[in-house]
């Protein structure tokens, strides 16, 4: 197969896409509503096996299992903060001869930050969507683009010309970046905690004040202490991984 060739018009991609919307509700035992309040790796692969279906023909699938001799793998990501998708290959040494496995993970905490409490506007690839399965579908069909170019090209970057072209052609994407919910805007909007703001906390029965360092899944909170490790700005800190909801603004 030779992705390039591959044009959908737009009422073709409208039509797959919403069959496929149709189809994960009908079919997953976890997704009760478009935006669904549980997810499954077993979701993850439904839905690539529903746009490879509708897509590909089926091809994707069976060409992994052809080149590697493994199927392709699916994963859950809720460390994965600002990406909402990655595809990954692994080489590994076995007998003496290199073992290849493709595997795509979506990330689910931007997933469940979304279509929740902050109420906005997102855009995936430069496609607004209505709801959480919308915004999965087109996270999907982004890695689906970075599969085909490592299948046929074996190398593959979403800011490079082919790719722009391949996911323009086949799903209809504008674009490479989404606006989904990050932590960092959770944590801004609904507890007024941003990287180098002040946060009072409790931990091990002990009060705290520090700044705020990181924001990912957890805050990385810098406490100033004697017994902590020197920084660059001269003062030593101890570090805490502190969940959000623990943390008050100073």
């Amino acid at each position: 197969m030779d992705p390039l060739a591959i044009h959908n018009p737009p009422e073709v991609i409208t039509a797959k896409t919403t069959a496929i919307h149709a189809a994960m509700l009908r079919e997953s035992p976890h997704f009760k509503t478009p935006n669904f309040e549980v997810i499954r790796t077993k979701d993850v692969r439904l839905l690539f096996n529903l746009c490879d279906q509708h897509f590909f023909g089926d091809w994707l699938g069976k060409t992994v299992k052809e080149k590697t001799g493994n199927p392709l793998g699916f994963r859950l990501s809720s460390t994965m903060t600002r990406a909402g998708g990655k595809t990954l290959l692994y080489r590994r040494m076995v007998d003496g001869k290199y073992q290849q496995h493709y595997e795509i993970a979506i990330g689910s905490s931007l997933l469940f930050n979304t279509f929740g409490d902050i109420q906005r506007p997102v855009e995936v690839c430069g496609v607004l969507c209505a709801d959480r399965l919308q915004a999965m579908q087109r996270i999907m069909e982004h890695e689906i683009i970075h599969l085909t170019e490592l299948l046929v090209w074996a190398n593959s970057s979403c800011k490079a010309d082919r790719f722009k072209t391949l996911v323009g052609q086949i799903f209809g994407h504008p674009g490479t970046m989404h606006n989904l919910v990050t932590t960092r805007e959770v944590a801004a909007v609904q507890h007024a905690i941003k990287v180098g703001g002040a946060v009072a906390f409790e931990f091990e029965g002990q009060k705290h004040v520090g700044v705020v360092n990181r924001i990912h899944h957890r805050a990385t909170v810098l406490v100033e202490s004697e017994d902590g490790k020197p920084y660059s700005d001269g003062h030593r800190y101890e570090k805490f991984y502190i969940p959000l909801e623990m943390l008050r603004a100073v």
